[in-house]
This record gives C-alpha cells, structure tokens and sequence, in this order.
C-alpha cells in the first residue's frame, strides 16, 4: 500500500505543469510556440536562459520531491517507485491528454536524491557527447544508454551509493527511467531529421 502510494503521489507531483505556468508567468506559451513541449530546451528556444534555468529548476525540484517523499512512505523502493512515477507523470501528463514533456529535469532531480554518485557522471556523458556529435539530441541519447548502463555495473564493480537508495535497486531505477525516457528522445531525434529533409 505504501508502495502504491508513493507511485500516485510521485505521478501527480511529475505531472503538475510547472513549465507552462512559469512561462505564462513570463508571457510565453510553452505548449504553443518553438516546438511546443514544456520542457527546458523549449524554454530556451522561447524564452531565453533565464526561462530555462528556471524551468530546469523546478522540474528538478520535482523529481527530487518526489523521490524524497517516496524515501518517507516506502523507504528505498518508494523511492524507485515514486521517481519512476514522477517521471511518467512528466512524460505522459493526465492534464495534457497523456502528451508532455520529455522528462530530463524530472530524472535529473530523481537521481540527485537516488543515485547522486551518478548525476555528474550523466551531465559530463551530455556534455561531452554533445560536444563530440554537435547534436544535444543524439547526446541525451547516449547518457539515457549510460544511465542504464551504469545502473547494471554499478553493484557488481562495488560502487558505493552514496547517500542514495541500496544498489541492488539501481537497475530497477536505471532501466525503468531509460525505458520511460528513451521513446520520446528517439522520436525527437527522428522528428528533427525528418524535418532537416
């Protein structure tokens, strides 16, 4: 029940829509101008850093919210299931019709509280493949794989967990993020080829 518990909670905090009220807040229209998505990357297209810096910021306060929240009504696995749900909440928003963002500050804030020995691991794999391919698309794609990757290694190479959740949970948390995120990043990557032709 617990358990439940902090998998809506997690889903509801994911999915209040902050990056659009904080556009509106700043006269921008997320969900209706640049490329639509209310996420951080649009925010700067639209709005400019100070936007996106915000943005970022909340949605990383959100999945770190709730990942904390998970840790107070289920422990470690509360925290996996209410981070998994935030992050589902963000991708596929009951407010907007199951449509939404693409969940990277949401993950962002999620690992900062579950995994932090990885997080700057992760924006170092970002930035260095972004940097390598030119492409912030293909870039997150790789890190999302490293994620995943790091999250099956990292228990059996005796990584420490930091102040994290036990790492006999992290490939649940690695693989459910990357399976939940991956989709929307690939059908990006391929909406912006198309669109380049």
């Amino acid at each position: 029940m617990e358990m439940l518990g902090a998998a809506v909670l997690g889903y509801l905090i994911g999915s209040v829509p902050t990056a659009e009220w904080i556009g509106r807040f700043r006269k921008v229209e997320l969900r209706r101008e640049g490329t639509g998505n209310p996420g951080t990357a649009n925010a700067l297209r639209v709005g400019g850093p100070g936007l996106a810096v915000t943005v970022l910021l909340v949605e990383m306060a959100k999945g770190a919210g709730a990942a904390l929240i998970g840790s107070f009504l289920a422990g470690d696995q509360g925290v996996v299931a209410a981070g998994l749900a935030a992050a589902l909440g963000n991708l596929y928003n009951v407010w907007y019709r199951f449509a939404g963002g693409k969940g990277l500050g949401i993950t962002a804030g999620v690992l900062l509280v579950a995994w932090p020995w990885v997080f700057p691991a992760v924006i170092a794999v970002i930035g260095l493949s972004a940097w390598a391919t030119r492409n912030s698309g293909g870039a997150t794609i790789i890190a999302i794989v490293f994620l995943v990757a790091a999250s099956l290694l990292w228990e059996p190479l005796g990584m420490p967990a930091g102040w994290g959740i036990d790492t006999g949970l992290l490939p649940f948390l690695g693989i459910g993020l990357g399976l939940a995120i991956l989709p929307k990043h690939i059908e990006g990557a391929r909406f912006r080829r198309v669109a380049a032709s």
